[in-house]
């Protein structure tokens, strides 16, 4: 009888341990993550990021935001990652959305990459393309940011007082370019039992 209540003891003890475990680590890895990291680490021949895009339509978004009376954004590479693997999942994949080709929401995307989205009180995403012949330079990058203000929800997203922060990611095929902000507002800190 006083082994069982030991045992019964150490099963639980090893239960609460466990459950405490696995709510504060950080999912790290998984089937999103490691597609993403693929994507980034390996874009397709022909294909290249451009940071220089990435930093002209930070400039853009804060632009429109100082015209709107916002406070202007800081750009972050946090979710940097995220956007660009983003970006190139819509090139190959020939779409533009916000669910990766492989059904991954973008909730479930962002937790792929910061252990759990709900650390942020407000998070949002723009992507477009611009696949027209003209030269990939900041008048193209100027006009897949217009695409975003003349359209009601990612407009929303780009003055949404809220956001402190944004990650861009843009990549490159030919004359094409796919485009991709997440904006975020200060992650709250995780602790062992949230």
């Amino acid at each position: 009888m006083r082994l069982r209540v030991e045992i019964r003891r150490f099963l639980l003890g090893f239960a609460i341990l466990l459950a405490a475990c696995l709510q504060a680590a950080p999912v790290i890895a998984g089937p999103y993550r490691d597609f993403a990291e693929r994507l980034n680490e390996s874009p397709p021949n022909g294909t290249a990021f451009r940071p220089d895009l990435e930093d002209l339509l930070a400039d853009l978004a804060n632009s429109y935001r100082a015209e709107e009376d916002k406070e202007l954004l800081t750009p972050d590479p946090m979710l940097r990652e995220l956007a660009r693997a983003h970006a190139a999942d819509m090139m190959i994949n020939d779409f533009v959305g916000h669910k990766a080709s492989t059904g991954h929401d973008f909730s479930s995307r962002v937790s792929a990459f910061v252990g759990d989205a709900s650390r942020f009180p407000s998070i949002g995403e723009n992507a477009a393309r611009d696949t027209q012949k003209t030269p990939v330079d900041a008048k193209k990058a100027r006009a897949l940011f217009a695409q975003w203000i003349k359209s009601r929800s990612h407009r929303k997203n780009l003055v949404n007082r809220s956001f402190r922060f944004v990650s861009t990611g843009v990549i490159q095929r030919g004359n094409s370019i796919w485009a991709v902000q997440v904006f975020f507002a200060t992650p709250r800190e995780k602790g062992l039992f949230q």
